[in-house]
């Protein structure tokens, strides 16, 4: 093994984004980058080569990790673009937020030909690679991601997990064991969302996989459902884009031009709760219920519905979903004896006309989702002879005001003793009905033609802890009374005070 190694120092030095360069002076086989920093020390890194591919991604876990890239995937490790590894200036980007103390850290690279003689401390890249090198400078991207492919022809609902971590950045699983673990699940779809990393290739499966990435900041995280290329959510100094309100907005609207759902992650769970004045129409939907076994998720959940029917109330009309958001290993468990942090709890349930990429986020686009933590559910709202389900809404012809008689019948199985639907007409507990040995349950009620009203149900333990939501179906035109975040807080504390 022949080989050239560089180093690279930071000290002492106040910020949080960090430029940093080195050259090699011959193309080679493999690159090795050997990362040293404190245990608390929180590191993004991003090395780029030098046609300004990014061809490494690093998020410090622990007091040294080594990242290595080779022509293989099978080589390279997870995060990495395998390929050639030319001669030249490579560049590097060090990320440190929300740290007191300066960055201290230094970076090992190593390069060379033939075997390297050096193992990855992270797991592989995967077998299915989603990203290669474009033919000249441009974008990481997902050109080798089959993005049309189907799994299935059936129009049915789907169940799927929005948000989750591997080994990539702050999960403890492999991509390999975190596919198993939601195959074990029953999951027919899950969405890789790592903190501010795209992943590059995952192992081969039957699972239906989406690329995505979860935005992190200071101020609040929102993952990207379906991204397609990287977009430059970091700069080139002074604070990174998503740390401001307006760069936040750029990064979402972007997003959305890809095709990608934007959804607004865990918005009342501190200290992570979303904080940036951002527009509220760059979002598609919020994530209401985030890790169930997290020991302050389930206060953080009941305030996410309260300001989910706020929302709705004044005619914002973002749509409900849930994420396991797991990092742990699946016998793990956040308190002493606790449920395990598990892929796939909450489940999101989606009624697709297919399992496909594009059937997925269409259906959660358009609010055709439940989220449940073990009863199984088929929400039906029945009108002037037509059936409706959770996203849609009932139009009417004739005479308006006129008195328009509804019944939502909801089948409930697996719910357990005792439990009960609460039925949630424009943000008010409007009835109960008990569930607790399964069955089909109407909810009975008319509303004037035109006028704007909504209608969605929970499904609720003994003990009054939540089980399952389902999306609102609505009448009428909504009319957005709320433009921003700020606004929506406004009047969260308005109602607080009364």
């Amino acid at each position: 093994m022949s080989c050239e190694e560089i180093k690279i120092e930071q000290q002492g030095q106040q910020g949080i984004l960090f430029q940093h360069s080195f050259t090699l002076n011959k193309s080679g086989e493999w690159l090795a980058l050997r990362a040293v920093h404190p245990l608390a020390q929180w590191l993004q890194i991003w090395v780029k080569d030098p046609q300004g591919n990014i061809r490494m991604q690093y998020l410090g876990k622990g007091e040294e990790n080594t990242l290595l890239l080779t022509a293989e995937p099978g080589d390279s490790t997870c995060g990495s673009v395998p390929g050639a590894v030319p001669a030249g200036q490579w560049s590097v980007q060090v990320l440190a937020v929300n740290r007191e103390s300066a960055p201290s850290y230094s970076l090992h690279i190593q390069s060379g030909e033939g075997t390297p003689g050096i193992e990855g401390t992270l797991h592989p890249v995967g077998s299915r690679l989603w990203s290669g090198l474009p033919a000249a400078s441009g974008a990481l991207n997902y050109e080798l991601y089959d993005w049309n492919r189907v799994h299935s022809t059936e129009a049915r609902w789907y169940r799927g997990d929005f948000h989750m971590h591997t080994r990539l950045t702050d999960g403890k699983q492999t991509a390999e064991e975190l596919n198993a673990q939601a195959v074990r699940q029953g999951l027919d779809f899950i969405v890789v969302t790592e903190h501010n990393f795209l992943t590059t290739g995952w192992p081969d499966t039957n699972l239906l996989v989406i690329p995505g990435v979860e935005i992190t900041s200071s101020q609040g995280h929102c993952n990207i459902l379906g991204i397609r290329s990287w977009i430059d959510w970091i700069g080139e100094g002074g604070a990174p884009a998503f740390e401001t309100s307006a760069g936040m907005e750029a990064i979402l609207a972007e997003a959305r031009s890809q095709g990608a759902v934007c959804s607004l992650n865990h918005p009342e769970l501190a200290p992570w709760d979303w904080q940036l004045d951002v527009r509220l129409d760059v979002f598609d939907t919020i994530e209401i219920w985030n890790d169930p076994t997290f020991p302050d998720n389930e206060k953080a959940t009941e305030e996410a519905l309260k300001l989910w029917d706020m929302l709705w109330k004044h005619g914002v009309t973002l749509w409900g979903i849930g994420g396991s958001d797991t990092h742990n290993l699946p016998h793990e468990s956040y308190v002493p004896d606790g449920p395990p942090s598990l892929v796939g709890d909450p489940v999101t349930w989606v009624w697709s006309e297919e399992l496909s990429v594009h059937g997925i986020l269409n259906a959660v686009r358009g609010g055709r989702s439940c989220v449940t933590r073990g009863p199984v559910l088929e929400p039906r709202l029945y009108a002037n002879e037509r059936i409706y389900r959770p996203g849609d809404q009932v139009r009417h012809e004739g005479q308006s005001n006129s008195l328009v008689h509804y019944d939502y019948e909801l089948r409930v199985e697996d719910a357990g003793e005792g439990s009960y639907i609460r039925w949630m007409v424009d943000g008010v507990e409007a009835g109960l009905t008990g569930c607790g040995k399964g069955g089909d349950y109407t909810y009975s009620f008319t509303w004037p033609s035109g006028e704007y009203h909504f209608i969605r149900a929970e499904i609720r333990d003994s003990a009054g802890g939540l089980l399952a939501f389902t999306n609102p179906v609505y009448q009428g035109t909504p009319v957005p009374k709320l433009s921003t975040w700020g606004e929506l807080k406004v009047q969260m504390q308005i109602k607080n005070m009364r």
